[in-house]
């Protein structure tokens, strides 16, 4: 294959640059479970080419299930066992990233594992340290790959299936799209295996899909169309775009995102973070707030960060992932989720972002409050 010039999106991508891709079950093994070397080698080298074009990859890979039975003599997965699920994760999620990690390397390029469980995202503190790792790896060129810890995960806490985890990624990581890699070209209009079944090119947002029939499932991945229609609506309201895809393309991971091949889902343009700003005002903690100078308020005003340099004082008992008010000229004016316990932002205050790790023996951050962590208060905006 070659490896193109430079990478010209399709213009429904147009300024993407931070993408999350989802390979299932049956994109990366074979019908006896064994690793599809040709299939990871092609998605691979794609990455590594959206990597030295200045794209930022998260990859969720399914597979460690189906690659593990392979080596079970006894006491197969099924529907229901959990315990047996778990063990065959045990087996083949090592052998998986141990693919994926020679692969990487062949072309010159370093990626990660990070295993997730539902507590991951439903549990603030992690959910910020999750996406604080993700976010390191990615500035140092890093790709993530990302799977449900099946190993130890049970009906409470598991994700549900990849499909949902990659959806649940790629609002923590503020991707800009989702792509779906599965066995079809993409959503049809009845079960692809009808011959006059058609491929649905566009889905508009908000366009009802209730009269598709999507109960058809592969036989090694837990999810199946529906699986991935859900995921898609989980993300394309909060102006995340997505693509399903198939993995018979040439360039599996490349040819969606530059040509108009599979099914393009409209997501909403004109999305407002109301959702995100409404939850924030309603966990804020009560009595806990940041006075700040008049260079972070302008660079706040501005859709910046807030950095530690410009906390003149911090009031409260909080703990890193509680959502405070932030103050100017003692008038609360914003709200946003402490990257740190307050009682080390009181230590950091007014100094200089490099100097974190130096009095508090470790750095979590560069900024107290991230930007996209961060929401102005309506009033604030209106005067």
């Amino acid at each position: 294959m070659t490896t193109p010039h430079k990478i010209v999106l399709r213009k429904e991508l147009e300024n993407c640059k931070r993408l999350v891709i989802k390979v299932g079950s049956n994109v990366v093994t074979k019908a006896n479970g064994r690793c599809d070397v040709r299939k990871m080698r092609i998605i691979v080298e794609d990455i590594c080419d959206l990597i030295d074009e200045g794209f930022e990859i998260i990859l969720v890979s399914s597979g460690a299930v189906s690659v593990g039975k392979a080596f079970l003599k006894r006491m197969l997965p099924r529907e229901g066992r959990v315990d047996l699920q778990q063990s065959a994760s045990a087996i083949g999620q090592p052998k998986l990233i141990n693919k994926y990690s020679q692969l990487f390397e062949d072309h010159h390029h370093i990626c990660s594992q990070i295993l997730l469980t539902h507590d991951d995202f439903r549990k603030r503190k992690r959910f910020l340290h999750a996406k604080q790792t993700i976010e390191v790896l990615l500035k140092n060129h890093v790709t993530p790959i990302l799977n449900e810890n099946d190993s130890i995960s049970y009906s409470e806490n598991t994700v549900g299936d990849n499909d949902h985890l990659a959806a649940s990624a790629a609002q923590m990581v503020n991707a800009d799209a989702l792509i779906i890699i599965t066995s079809a070209q993409g959503l049809y209009d009845k079960n692809p295996i009808e011959k006059d079944a058609k491929l649905i090119k566009n889905v508009d947002f908000g366009e009802e899909l209730d009269h598709i029939d999507m109960s058809a499932t592969t036989n090694v991945g837990r999810g199946g169309m529906e699986s991935k229609i859900h995921a898609v609506n989980k993300v394309t309201p909060l102006g995340i775009r997505a693509i399903i895809s198939s993995k018979d393309n040439n360039r599996i991971v490349l040819d969606p995102l530059t040509k108009e091949i599979g099914t393009m889902f409209g997501h909403e343009s004109n999305f407002e973070p109301e959702q995100k700003k409404a939850w924030l005002i309603s966990t804020k903690k009560l009595n806990c707030r940041l006075e700040i100078d008049e260079g972070a308020f302008q660079a706040l005003m501005a859709g910046n960060s807030l950095f530690p340099r410009g906390v003149v004082e911090s009031h409260g008992e909080y703990f890193q992932g509680d959502c405070i008010d932030i103050c100017y000229q003692g008038k609360p004016f914003a709200v946003g989720i402490s990257e740190y316990d307050g009682a080390d932002v009181e230590r950091i205050k007014d100094k200089h972002s490099d100097e974190i790790e130096e009095v508090l023996g470790y750095k979590i951050s560069s900024a107290v409050i991230l930007y996209q962590n961060l929401v102005l208060l309506e009033e604030t905006i209106n005067e």
